[in-house]
């Protein structure tokens, strides 16, 4: 009888820890197979073309797809299975800039199985199961003069190849100037119409070390984010030539002031460090360069998410913040202008 009770005593005090130990057996091994997946689709890579996947800015392109990118002629090519091919001429290309993240794989799968494995064990696993990945930051002009930054990811240590590739394709790098020359005040007319248009201007990093990446896909995304708002007229990208010919165009220059790059991984592991934090000072001027408003907005990625994440979050915050705040009489400052007076703003 005692025989029978102290093995079903031994049975429930191993049980969980054969639980756990059992869930930690398939993640490690979910984890070997993915890095065996991963490899093999890097190393049976194409030299001409490598897979990529693309975050935000190249024109034609959705948001978060991967595909190949490669050079054709004397053009940078972004493909999708399936799909027709994104091109930009290299000469349109004025900056290249490669970055480094760290993310966590496996999504909802890997969050399960680490909460099944005892005693804190699920914060180890989380070490093991990030990546580290290059970020490739491509900025080109359109044939408007518009500014795009566009964001890929790709396997570490193929950013540089890339940028190899296309400085010896022609893409020519000059040193760290704005090429975006300043716009002319449009001449404006009585009949101008009822509503400004915004020209957002490329994002000044400050006095931080912010990463070339997160500097772009603070101007995509808030290019993004008044789009949608459609609290705007029109709007322009930075050095849109068309700007110059439109009535009541407000500019948007946007100043980061404050830049924690943040970790995911630590984010996973801690749950309490490694939190990506953004704050940036936003101005909407008018073209003869007076200030309708201005105002601080954040954007954090605390807990689940990519480092890019606060990019978005800080670009929502400040549409939302300019769909809030009044703007000056459109009709009023136009019909001043005219009869060669200092314009009043109305608020």
């Amino acid at each position: 009888m005692n025989r029978q009770r102290d093995s079903f005593t031994t049975s429930v005090l191993t049980s969980p820890l054969l639980r756990g130990g059992f869930a930690l057996l398939i993640l490690l091994a979910w984890l070997a197979g993915t890095a065996n997946g991963q490899s093999q689709v890097e190393t049976s890579a194409a030299s001409s073309s490598i897979h990529v996947k693309h975050v935000l800015g190249f024109e034609g392109v959705r948001r978060n797809t991967s595909g190949e990118l490669s050079i054709q002629d004397d053009g940078l090519r972004f493909q999708q299975d399936g799909k027709p091919a994104a091109q930009v001429s290299i000469t349109s290309i004025h900056d290249i800039s490669l970055g480094e993240e760290d993310n966590q794989v496996g999504g909802l799968p890997m969050t399960l199985g680490k909460t099944a494995v005892p005693f804190g064990g699920g914060r180890v696993v989380s070490l093991f199961s990030h990546k580290k990945y290059d970020s490739l930051t491509i900025e080109y002009l359109d044939s408007s003069g518009g500014f795009h930054g566009s964001i890929f990811q790709l396997a570490k240590g193929k950013g540089q190849t890339v940028k190899n590739d296309l400085m010896a394709h022609g893409a020519h790098i000059p040193p760290s100037e704005d090429s975006v020359s300043t716009q002319s005040t449009p001449e404006e007319s009585v009949k101008a119409r009822q509503q400004w248009s915004v020209q957002v201007d490329r994002v000044d990093p400050g006095e931080t070390t912010l990463d070339p990446c997160f500097s772009d896909a603070i101007y995509e995304n808030l290019l993004k984010e008044l789009a949608k708002s459609k609290q705007f007229k029109r709007v322009f990208r930075s050095g849109d030539r068309n700007a110059n010919d439109a009535s009541g165009v407000l500019v948007l220059k946007t100043l980061v002031e404050k830049y924690n790059p943040g970790s995911e991984t630590r984010r996973a592991v801690t749950t309490i460090a490694g939190a990506t934090k953004l704050k940036v000072h936003i101005q909407l001027l008018t073209g003869d360069s007076r200030v309708v408003l201005e105002h601080t907005v954040d954007g954090n990625v605390w807990f689940l998410g990519d480092n890019l994440g606060a990019t978005n979050k800080v670009a929502r915050n400040a549409a939302k913040t300019l769909k809030r705040s009044p703007l000056p009489q459109l009709a009023t400052s136009i019909a001043q202008q005219s009869i060669g007076k200092e314009p009043i703003l109305m608020p």
